[in-house]
């Protein structure tokens, strides 16, 4: 062992070497072990099953060890509470071994449980950032003061779910009011296993300046197979793997099912589990017990294992099509490959779309290149909530100390002093607060609109996803995904889902749930929510391959079919007129049809349709993510895609084009407070969501139109 281990406490070591066996340290805990003991903010990114856990928790044992720490000494936040049931599974043996105190706290524990731990805090409190927020609301300043004045450490895992969320806006203020509480400096440590712009989510974590970013440079590229499946395909394919341990992600739920049963009844494995949101808790925490203890056997799974759960060392992830980012891609794949073993992934791709998908992932994942995380600017709707939040912690407040208090927060730091003013006016009016005597406190709206079921709308801020549940009846169809539903569906539409067309009856937009009956003809949607949403660094991509742009050794891992395919394409590509800083424009004079192929992704197309429709009245819109299509009346030309193209900044700041894309998104509930908000904030947030601005700014400026010949690309 290394002189790192030999620096621990004598306990520590003993387990370490004794118990757990270990002979050595994985890198990232050589790199990661020194950094905190230290006393430096660091954000640690490696695979899962790298070792990154133990590398945080090894020195803050062995600091409560030696200096004989108060609790609570470290406040462990997830995202999920099944993920702290799983850390609790593996920290409660560290802490009964080492004499130390653990406690998991959310919405699924006992309330004498939490009342035991207000009474007589643990070393290590396991909690979800809406627990921690009914902490300081419910709990008396001397009872704050108590649980965390000895609080040392605060650790993040799966940072990046956070940070890319409405409710990393919500942790990162309710860390700042936190600190009024701990007399002294804490020290702040992310987990992740991928994340794009690490400098973005250290700031997001810390602003010491002295903070480090830590990742694992060992870990070597992914062993691919890319195969063009059918159902025997997959069936023949895994068949060769019945000795491994096998985490087979498919994209939605029902594809789950339907594969589980297909994979049960003509493979016959020992051991097969499936797991996704609809199967109940109890039923999908077993499974991840029985699925860790077994040495090889399947596991049917949606995104629900992207994330950090054990479910043991995993020796191939299998996918069925591709996730729609890169970020998810190598979140599945990262599932594989423990210790010093390589990862190795298996992607049956059923469409030519979806295998030139895999291959820019494939591609952006040996260059590095994953999706940046991005957050408004402006957050004001959780900025409404953490108002109304601060103040019912408090019960009055100085409008000055408010702002103060609310604004050290990073996710807030760019609200001006007038907008806050003004949003605060606005509250006042809407009597959600009052003000007597310069204080502000909570008003007749607030517990009208909240106080139900003693207020337990107001703890739950978000929508678990931005997905609509589709219903005949009773009967659950499947999932749609917020853009589509805004974008694309209205009632009297029709689309295709499960290989049935359904007719809207009604859209319940306050419920995320479409009501539907059986109809024939329709159109199936561009995509799906349990699939994601495929964006600009994606497709770009794409297009690079296209264009023969790309490292072709990664062609070896496709099958022959595969490679054909891409050669296809490529030689499609070309005949058409694609190269390099264009943007291919087709025009179908007999059909009054235009295709403008930016392979911008599907927010970019989708704002560019909004852009035309607004401006040149056109119709009959069909936008994917590699293409905007629709249909034009008389003169219209190249010269109007021009026009656009070239004036694009100032057509995205036209109040017309704003009150369009408002009317559009105006149901859409971005979190339960936006409609409170004044109408120009909610255009504002809404865009934000639904549309990319900078990629299509980005898209226009970087290349200038071609008009090609007609090609096969309208069918992807």
């Amino acid at each position: 062992m290394s002189d790192i281990f030999q620096d621990l406490d004598y306990r520590l070591k003993n387990f370490i070497a004794h118990r757990l066996k270990w002979h050595h340290f994985m890198p990232i805990q050589e790199k990661t072990i020194p950094m905190i003991k230290e006393g430096k903010d660091v954000l640690v990114i490696a695979p899962t099953a790298s070792g990154k856990t133990e590398a945080v928790f090894i020195p803050l044992f062995d600091d409560i060890l030696k200096n004989n720490l108060e609790p609570l000494t470290v406040l462990y936040i997830s995202p999920l509470k099944a993920l702290i049931n799983d850390m609790y599974e593996r920290l409660e043996r560290w802490c009964e071994i080492l004499n130390t105190t653990i406690i998991k706290w959310h919405g699924d524990v006992a309330p004498s449980e939490k009342q035991k731990f207000v009474k007589e805090p643990a070393n290590i409190l396991l909690i979800t950032p809406e627990s921690l927020e009914v902490i300081l609301i419910n709990r008396s300043t001397e009872s704050k003061k108590k649980i965390f004045q000895h609080l040392n450490y605060v650790v993040v895992d799966e940072i990046h779910y956070f940070a890319a969320s409405d409710r990393g806006i919500q942790l990162n203020s309710l860390l700042n009011r936190l600190k009024r509480y701990i007399p002294h400096d804490i020290q702040k440590i992310g987990l992740s296993a991928t994340v794009g712009n690490p400098e973005f989510v250290l700031k997001w974590l810390t602003e010491d300046k002295n903070a480090e970013i830590v990742t694992d440079d060992t870990q070597k590229l992914p062993q691919y197979k890319v195969i063009y499946e059918e159902d025997y395909t997959i069936l023949n394919t895994l068949k060769k793997y019945r000795d491994k341990k096998i985490l087979f992600f498919l994209h939605s739920r029902r594809d789950a099912e339907a594969y589980h049963n297909l994979l049960k009844r003509h493979l016959k494995p020992e051991t097969i589990h499936i797991h996704h949101s609809s199967i109940d808790k109890e039923i999908r925490e077993e499974s991840e017990e029985r699925f860790k203890l077994v040495k090889n056997g399947i596991m049917v799974s949606t995104s629900t294992l992207e994330l950090g759960i054990d479910v043991g060392d995993i020796s191939i992830v299998a996918q069925k099509n591709p996730p729609a980012q890169v970020t998810s891609f190598f979140q599945r794949v990262g599932r594989s490959g423990r210790r010093r073993n390589p990862m190795r992934t298996i992607i049956f791709c059923e469409s030519d779309s979806t295998l030139f998908i895999t291959l820019a992932e494939m591609c952006l994942l040996e260059e590095g290149k994953l999706e940046e995380i991005k957050i408004p600017g402006k957050p004001k709707d959780i900025y409404f909530h953490q108002i109304l939040s601060a103040v019912f912690e408090y019960g009055k407040i100085t409008k000055k100390d408010l702002f103060f208090l609310l604004n050290n927060s990073h996710v807030f730091s760019s609200i001006e002093k007038e907008e806050y003013k003004q949003l605060i006016k606005d509250m006042i009016e809407k009597e959600f607060l009052e003000e007597y005597g310069g204080y502000l406190s909570l008003g007749y709206k607030f517990e009208k609109e909240f106080g139900k079921r003693n207020f337990i709308d107001f703890y739950t801020v978000f929508p678990p996803n931005y997905e609509f549940t589709v219903k005949e009846g009773l009967k659950r169809i499947g999932t749609l995904d917020a853009f589509f539903v805004i974008n694309y569906l209205t009632e009297r539409s029709e689309f295709v889902l499960g290989g049935q067309t359904w007719n809207v009856v009604e859209i319940e937009y306050d419920r995320f749930t479409i009501k539907v009956e059986k109809t024939k003809g329709g159109e199936p949607p561009q995509w799906y929510s349990e699939g994601g949403v495929m964006d600009y660094l994606v497709t770009r991509r794409i297009y690079d391959i296209l264009l023969n742009d790309f490292t072709s050794e990664n062609l070896r891992y496709l099958d022959d079919k595969c490679k054909g395919i891409v050669k296809k394409f490529q030689e499609e590509a070309s005949r058409a007129g694609f190269e390099h800083g264009k943007i291919p424009i087709e025009f179908d004079e007999k059909e009054r049809r235009v295709f403008m192929y930016t392979f911008g992704g599907l927010r970019v197309n989708a704002l560019i349709s909004s852009i035309f429709k607004v401006y040149y009245d056109v119709y009959s819109i069909q936008d994917s993510p590699y293409y905007t299509s629709f249909k034009f009346h008389d003169n219209f030309g190249l010269e109007k895609i021009e026009d656009a193209a070239n004036n694009i900044e100032e057509i995205l700041k036209d109040e017309h084009l704003k009150a369009f894309i408002f009317e559009r998104a105006k149901k859409f509930v971005k979190s339960k407070f936006i409609k409170y908000l004044p109408e120009k904030d909610q255009i504002e947030l809404k865009t934000e969501m639904l549309f990319n601005k900078e990629g299509l700014i980005d898209v226009f400026q970087k290349n200038s139109l071609k008009i090609v010949r007609s090609s096969s690309f309208k069918e992807w």
